[in-house]
């Protein structure tokens, strides 16, 4: 049957939309493709992206553990040391410990991301990716410092004047003592010791704690480690999608784009916030591949003079490839530097120059067409990234922030579509459209163990709720 030139045209903005519009998107909840749209048709997507609790993270080794195990049961030994020093001089043994923390953060995240695309050419396509984040953190932090645990330091509550009993020098007189100093300070009446608290540790990591005797024991200058909460833009997308090849079975496209850091960086001084965006810009490189397997066997005739694939069919099998890559660029950051990679908490602070890790991945998908418009995806994805360059001028311990900084991750995400194209040619919807449900689970992956490194690769999994229209 000879089509018109509006039948065409109309038969094409269909079968394009049936090729991508469930589930394929251009977000990264979604496998991407090398379809485009005609020339002055525009698509809007938006996918709603419900995160399961995220509680652990991967280890440089490919293991899990807690978010929160930087602080999680440490001796805080080395740290208050390193705070106790100035004020006392010495601690007897070199290794105070005020006891033993138990920290435990769930991360909880929910992202609407609105996406638009529009068809400068029957090649060309524009696009723009807007993600917005509602992000949380539930924090469980404690001190345990009675009996059994690693406590071997003790907090001086007596007053001045009780201090007054003892000579100049005495150890006695010092605002935090060893428990064999106990005994022999107690002979003076009003001497009075407690174990540290959690609200001790709070002041400790932040303004500081003064004694009873107004001695002051200086503090990090951290935030109080509580629940967080907070929502904003994250890093908006731009680019633009031009397929350079078509026929009746496959498709080949190359996408070049940028990714705006506009969204939230984290807070050097914070350490139970949350944060979605590493503060660098980047350069993307998509290089897409789609290949109709099912026309091995399902025998169409040639396509109409448009040259466009035509309207998906229960039973077609498409399968997707991309390869991406993430030229980061440099940028400037501040940042808390530590002396051990395993401790995250001290008082070095430094606005350093960054470089961090270009990013490649690969992902196969494939998208199976079934009765009544819907249809059934699958896609796996390895992604790694190398390791991050920070570089200072204040002679701090930079390799910190950069061990272990090349990480990698392996995601699966399985979907269900529906669309409303066949109804749409029946004339019974009135508008093209369709909706899509899928799971994305990140289930292997290494990063490093810094919870405040842009690198870390958390443990996630969520549902993804999305919806496109074509107008």
């Amino acid at each position: 049957m000879r089509l018109g030139m509006a039948a065409r045209g109309r038969l094409l903005v269909v079968g394009l939309l049936m090729a991508v519009i469930a589930p394929w998107s251009v977000g990264q909840s979604r496998a991407e493709d090398a379809s485009v749209l005609p020339k002055g048709v525009g698509r809007v997507t938006l996918d709603s992206l419900f995160y399961l609790p995220v509680e652990q993270r991967y280890n440089p080794h490919g293991g899990t553990e807690d978010i929160a195990t930087d602080f999680n049961n440490r001796h805080l030994d080395s740290t208050i040391f390193s705070l106790l020093t100035p004020l006392n001089g010495s601690v007897p043994g070199g290794n105070a410990s005020i006891g033993d923390s138990h920290v435990k953060y769930t991360y909880l995240y929910n992202i609407e991301d609105l996406g638009g695309q529009y068809g400068l050419t029957d090649r060309l396509t524009i696009g723009i990716d807007i993600p917005y984040f509602w992000a949380s953190n539930s924090v469980e932090a404690g001190l345990n410092s009675g009996p059994g645990s690693s406590a071997n330091v003790v907090l001086n509550t007596s007053s001045a004047a009780t201090l007054a009993f003892f000579p100049a020098g005495s150890p006695c007189r010092n605002p935090v003592l060893p428990f064999a100093a106990i005994a022999p300070c107690s002979v003076v009446p009003g001497f009075a010791t407690r174990r540290f608290s959690t609200t001790d540790v709070q002041r400790l990591l932040g303004p500081g704690l003064v004694t009873n005797a107004g001695a002051r024991i200086p503090g990090f200058g951290f935030k109080k480690i509580q629940d967080w909460n907070g929502d904003g833009l994250g890093d908006i997308t731009l680019g633009g999608k031009y397929q350079y090849l078509r026929t009746q079975d496959a498709a080949l496209a190359v996408t070049l784009g940028a990714r705006l850091a506009t969204g939230r960086r984290g807070d050097p001084d914070d350490l139970s916030d949350v944060y979605w965006s590493t503060g660098a810009n980047a350069i993307l490189l998509r290089l897409h591949g789609d290949y109709a397997l099912s026309n091995l066997w399902n025998k169409r005739p040639p396509s109409a003079q448009t040259g466009a694939r035509e309207i998906s069919q229960p039973g077609d099998l498409v399968l997707n490839a991309t390869f991406k890559y993430d030229k980061v660029l440099p940028d400037y950051s501040t940042r808390r530097v530590p002396s051990d990679i395993t401790n995250p908490i001290t008082s070095n602070r430094e606005r350093v120059y960054r470089e961090l890790g270009d990013r490649f991945e690969i992902e196969v998908g494939a998208k199976y067409d079934l009765p009544r418009g819907f249809s059934l995806s699958a896609l796996y994805r390895y992604g790694w990234k190398l390791s991050d360059v920070v570089v200072g001028h204040r002679g701090f311990k930079y390799e910190t922030l950069t061990q272990d900084s090349d990480s990698t991750e392996q995601i699966y995400i399985v979907g269900v579509g529906y669309s409303t194209v066949p109804l749409y040619l029946e004339k019974k919807f009135p508008i093209p459209m369709g909706v899509s449900l899928s799971y994305r689970d990140r289930f292997a992956g290494s990063g490093p163990h810094s919870a405040g490194s842009p690198s870390q690769v958390l443990n996630s999994q969520y549902l993804n709720l999305g919806l496109q229209v074509l107008f």
